[in-house]
């Protein structure tokens, strides 16, 4: 019986000191907030920090081999650029309660764990060996990241601080708001994901199907996550049926947004339609912005939280 020992992981997972990841220095230069059109703009354009709510937007990532990029002035919507979702981006600027939505893109996909130790990961759980000790996953460089960044903030005068993300974005943003409620006051994930796609981790990747058990458990260790999901079916890495054990939770918002077909939606970045397949990716679609213009989802979470 595999016996599992996380004494090094822990001490990883505690770590804050995230200097010497290498690459963050480079990919942090591209760090900005956002406006409607994905435009990036400087910070000192917001002066009233006590009245802002500011939300932190975190991207997808690339394996764990490989940076992810998170260009300067993305294509609008282009989430393979680190792209803010269109979705997010209407946000930019409304008013709830006199408070001022601002949208911050946070860079923070560096490298995670070598092909290597991956592979001999691999070996000893087919093995049924064994594992006492496994250096960073890129999840957990990025929650340390992520986490820094939003301590920073409070230390500028953020108070109203909600996170989220797309894919492995959002994955982060509900294992940091489940770990630090007191820093956020609320999460939105769209599709969350981190362990690539299921045919992987439950299937062929052992090892990935063992780190996200890893994850799940970490995010078990409290029965109330204030957070708004969005979930499809046809999504080739998170289903809501993978994701159901998210159904235990307390302050839970889970919307199954399968309604709506990856066929039947254009890009955002060009004028073209999406594959079958693409259920992952219609965050980045012009069709789920008139979904939220429909229904609020996104909206009335907030406006429930500050008002």
């Amino acid at each position: 019986m595999l016996r599992i020992t996380l004494l090094l992981f822990l001490i990883f997972f505690s770590n804050y000191s995230f200097g010497e990841y290498k690459g963050l220095k480079k990919i942090s230069k591209n760090n900005s907030f956002m406006d409607a059109k994905g435009i990036p703009y400087s910070s000192d354009l917001i002066t009233d920090k006590e009245n802002t709510i500011l939300l932190i937007w975190n991207h997808g990532s690339e394996p764990d081999t490989k940076m992810d990029k998170c260009k300067k002035k993305p294509k609008y919507g282009y989430i393979w650029e680190g792209a803010v979702t269109p979705v997010i981006l209407e946000l930019h600027n409304k008013k709830i309660n006199n408070l001022v939505i601002k949208i911050f893109r946070l860079c923070s996909g560096v490298k995670g764990m070598s092909g290597k130790e991956q592979d001999k990961i691999y070996n000893l759980i087919k093995k049924g060996k064994e594992i006492d000790k496994y250096s960073e996953l890129k999840q957990h460089k990025r929650q340390n990241i992520i986490f820094n960044a939003v301590e920073k903030f409070i230390d500028e005068g953020f108070n109203n601080i909600i996170i989220g993300g797309y894919s492995a974005g959002g994955w982060a943003s509900l294992n940091l708001i489940s770990r630090y409620p007191d820093k956020f006051k609320g999460a939105i994930a769209f599709n969350p994901a981190f362990a690539g796609p299921k045919q992987e981790w439950n299937k062929e990747l052992p090892n990935w199907g063992f780190f996200r058990e890893e994850e799940i458990n970490e995010l078990q260790k409290t029965n109330t996550l204030n957070a708004l999901v969005f979930l499809h079916n046809n999504d080739e890495f998170e289903t809501p049926a993978t994701l159901s054990f998210l159904n235990n939770f307390n302050d839970i918002n889970l919307i199954d947004y399968t309604e709506l077909k990856a066929t039947e939606c254009n890009w955002a970045d060009v004028d073209k339609k999406m594959p079958m397949k693409a259920g992952h990716a219609i965050p980045q679609s012009n069709c789920f912005v008139e979904y939220e213009k429909r229904n609020k989802f996104i909206f009335n979470y907030l406006e429930n939280i500050f008002d």
